[in-house]
């Protein structure tokens, strides 16, 4: 996609959004056409009645360039029939153009949006996990919704509002300068102190909606995480507690708002007493010049409302100045996001190996996800295709790490991860991740059917390969047990389904993908000795003949590992399988011995204290 494609700019800038408009120039350009022809119909609305006056009620005659044009130019009474005609088929015309300028703008900015949200969706979702660390969900929501869907009321604004208002000023501005250089710089010389308000609102304004938005961000994150958690939250019984955190980021937003409001509240005021101190000052000027024979009164007229068409533009910016400012601040937001490149990126020459049998090494592996805070130090390990080995330690000391690393969600700090002998920062991400199923302590379950939860990671599969996997691995009969076997519509994040039906469903999942290597983060974990049992022979039937790197919370899972790694501070301290490691000196044997055997529940998280 072109905002990920082409080069980075510089950090809030907004030019990406350029990519965005171009592509709907015929529509962008078809509505400044309509709204460049208003602008000259706009130019020529006041000559009708300044013809009236001078013409039809003080006699004068028309010029001779109109007096052979205008039907009834001799007879006052036919004269002003015409001229009244004239002024309602200008107004016609005014209203065409502005319907339709507006609603081609109106049709452009949506494109733009749809264009931009999909693209921006993609963006976040392809970016690495340590941007997704450090950006909270909400923040993440409340860019792609509401600051994208601002973005169509700027382009409705820059195109119905600024181009027009533009070209009628430039219009306006010559013929006023024709009539009465002198009258016209008059009028001219009351738009900079207007100009001094907008500017000082406007920028007001946009500092005060930068803090609306960033306080939206941070309620609708906290939001997030409590309705996500709703049922701890009621089995704490914090609701209270969650209402008050909530009204106090509410608050925080309408405070925010009051300030905004005030400067918005003040600007059009503001506007309205300038617009009257130079009305005033141009029909004195204007009135003197009439005395003086200067001017006609029908000409005075013309630029009296050639002065109000120009404050039209301050005017509808005062109206509008709220919603130019979220635009911006919006733009500023989202540019942000897309000016952010993943940390793990796509190798510039990719390797796609014709297939891959699973050989996984780790050669001096160091990592950190902050400076000087090493999570890993120099390890290195061998996984071999159709061997199991278990990952034991106490929380923080690295298992997950390792996990994270095959899949390349991040590289290393020092050191190389090998595939078949590639490394992984050689291959195509796609393929890599492809050749990795993962089966997790808490499963992902998405709102879809049993069939389509199973099938999601293996592109094509249909209903009967998702039966199939799941009768390979000996859980057919768990969901044949639902409602709807595999026509089951699971709720939200699996809330409907039990511990086990969510890790049945994980690992055949798993098991269709038929990926060579395959992590397990203790999928038996917390689970009644029915299901657990089970379960296991789920696992055993999935991790047949494959590379398996299971992360053990109990004792039981590792006693028939192939290898058995015993991680410390991020280091290997042992190394062996069950019976070996028993009867060397170490961390494993004093667990063993202390917890009381195999049936000890997670008994490697008390590793460290061991």
């Amino acid at each position: 996609m072109t905002n990920r494609e082409e080069e980075p700019l510089p950090p809030r800038s907004s030019r990406w959004i350029m990519r965005y408009v171009k592509p709907q120039w015929r529509v962008l350009g078809a509505g400044s056409i309509a709204m460049t022809l208003r602008a000259g119909v706009l130019a020529v609305v006041p000559w009708p009645l300044k013809f009236i006056i001078d013409s039809v009620i003080y006699a004068k005659p028309l010029p001779p360039t109109l007096s052979g044009l205008l039907p009834g130019s001799s007879h006052r009474v036919a004269l002003l029939g015409t001229l009244c005609l004239m002024t309602l088929v200008l107004g016609l015309l005014d209203a065409l153009l502005d319907y339709s300028g507006s609603r081609l703008f109106l049709e452009g900015g949506q494109r733009l949006v749809l264009s931009l949200r999909q693209d921006l969706f993609a963006h976040l979702q392809r970016m690495s996990l340590d941007f997704h660390r450090r950006h909270r969900g909400g923040d993440l929501m409340s860019r792609l919704s509401g600051d994208v869907q601002k973005l169509q009321d700027l382009i409705t604004a820059v195109g119905g509002d600024i181009i027009q208002h533009a070209l009628t000023m430039a219009g306006i501005t010559a013929v006023m300068l024709s009539v009465d250089w002198r009258y016209g710089l008059v009028v001219l010389a009351t738009i900079p102190a207007m100009l001094a308000i907008i500017r000082l609102y406007t920028g007001l304004l946009r500092r005060a909606i930068r803090r609306i938005r960033h306080h939206e961000g941070e309620l609708w994150s906290l939001a997030l995480e409590v309705l996500g958690s709703v049922q701890l939250v009621q089995a704490y019984g914090q609701e209270r507690r969650e209402d008050q955190r909530f009204a106090a980021g509410a608050r925080r937003i309408f405070d925010a708002g009051r300030v905004a409001n005030n400067f918005q509240a003040q600007f059009s005021p503001a506007m309205t007493l300038a617009v009257a101190a130079a009305t005033a000052i141009i029909a004195w000027y204007g009135a003197v010049r009439v005395l003086d024979g200067r001017i006609t009164a029908g000409e005075m007229l013309v630029f009296l409302a050639y002065f109000r068409a120009l404050t039209a533009p301050t005017r509808r910016v005062a109206k509008t100045a709220r919603i130019v400012g979220r635009a911006a601040v919006a733009t500023e937001r989202i540019g942000e996001y897309l000016l952010e490149t993943p940390s793990v990126r796509e190798p510039t020459r990719a390797l796609v190996p014709r297939d891959c049998q699973g050989h996984l090494v780790f050669d001096g592996v160091s990592f950190n996800y902050r400076p000087g805070e090493p999570v890993l130090s120099d390890v290195s390990l061998v996984l071999e295709p159709g061997r199991t080995m278990a990952l034991v330690g106490s929380t923080g000391a690295g298992k997950s790490t390792i996990t994270g690393l095959i899949s390349r969600f991040y590289d290393p700090a020092e050191g190389r991860i090998l595939l078949d002998g590639h490394d992984l920062r050689t291959i195509s991400l796609g393929f890599l991740r492809r050749q990795v199923a993962l089966v997790l302590q808490e499963p992902v379950i998405f709102r879809a059917s049993v069939w389509e939860n199973i099938c999601y990671g293996c592109e094509g599969a249909t209903r009967a390969d998702a039966i199939a996997a799941a009768r390979a691995v000996g859980i057919d009969a768990v969901i044949e047990l639902l409602p709807d076997s595999y026509d089951y519509v699971v709720a939200e994040r699996g809330q409907t389904l039990s511990g086990g039906q969510r890790q049945c469903i994980s690992i055949a999942r798993a098991m269709l993908s038929n990926a060579p290597i395959v992590i397990l983060d203790e999928p038996s974990s917390n689970l009644d000795a029915v299901t657990e049992a089970r379960l296991m022979t789920a696992v055993k039937r999935l991790i047949a003949n494959r590379s398996a790197l299971i992360i053990a919370h109990r004792l039981k899972t590792v006693t028939e590992a192939d290898q058995i790694l015993v991680l410390e501070r991020g280091r290997i301290a042992q190394r062996g399988v069950h019976s070996q490691l028993l009867r060397e000196p170490g961390p494993y044997a004093r667990l063993w011995a202390n917890l009381g055997g195999p049936d000890s529940r997670d008994a490697f998280d008390q590793l460290g204290t061991a």
